[in-house]
C-alpha cells in the first residue's frame, strides 16, 4: 500500500504540458500520479543522505579534504528526472556542501534519470559510459564535470573503506 505525505493532497496541480495531475512532494520534487511511488521519494532522500555523508567526509577525512583543497570553488546543479528532483553541490577550496533545489550560479549542470544517477552512485553504472550512451548530460565546464564525477568516486571509495556511509 502506498502512502502520501500530508502536503500532497494540498499541492496537486494539473500539468498543462503533459495533461497529468502532479503532486509537489516538497524536498522530493514534483511527481506525476502516473509515476507516484513513495519509493521515489525515499530514493531522493537516500541520494541526499549520500551527499550529506560526503559533506561530513570533507570535514573529517584528510585525504578527501586535501583533494578538495587543490580545486577551485565550483557549483554543480544536478537535475534528476522520473521523478523531477534537483539539488546542488559546491566543491573546492577544502569544501563540499550540498543543498536542496536550484542554485543560480552553477558552472556545471548534470541531468539524468533518477535510476541512472542511483546506479552511478551505487557503483552499478560507470558515469563515463552513461555519458557516452547519452543517459548522463553535462553542460558547462566539461573538464570540471569530469573532475566532479571523479571526486564523487573517490568520496564513495573512502566512505566504503572507512564505513562512513551505509547506503545500499
Amino acid at each position: 500500500m502506498e502512502t502520501k505525505p500530508l502536503d500532497c493532497g494540498y499541492s496537486m496541480t494539473m500539468n498543462n504540458e503533459t495533461n497529468q495531475w502532479e503532486c509537489n512532494m516538497g524536498k522530493c520534487g514534483v511527481i506525476s500520479f502516473e509515476n507516484f511511488l513513495c519509493e521515489n521519494c525515499c530514493v531522493n532522500s537516500s541520494i541526499m543522505e549520500i551527499f550529506n555523508g560526503f559533506e561530513r567526509l570533507a570535514k573529517e577525512n584528510l585525504e578527501f579534504r586535501e583533494e578538495l583543497e587543490e580545486l577551485k570553488t565550483t557549483f554543480v546543479q544536478i537535475s534528476l528526472s522520473n521523478p523531477d528532483f534537483t539539488y546542488w553541490v559546491e566543491f573546492g577550496n577544502c569544501k563540499f556542501k550540498v543543498g536542496w533545489g536550484e542554485i543560480s550560479n552553477a558552472t556545471i549542470k548534470i541531468r539524468c534519470s533518477q535510476d541512472v544517477w542511483s546506479k552511478i552512485l551505487s557503483g552499478k553504472a560507470v558515469s563515463f559510459i552513461e555519458f557516452f550512451k547519452r543517459n548522463l548530460k553535462i553542460e558547462g565546464d566539461l573538464q570540471y564535470g569530469v573532475l566532479y564525477l571523479d571526486l564523487l568516486e573517490l568520496a564513495s571509495e573512502i566512505s566504503q573503506d572507512k564505513g562512513v556511509l551505509n547506503n545500499e
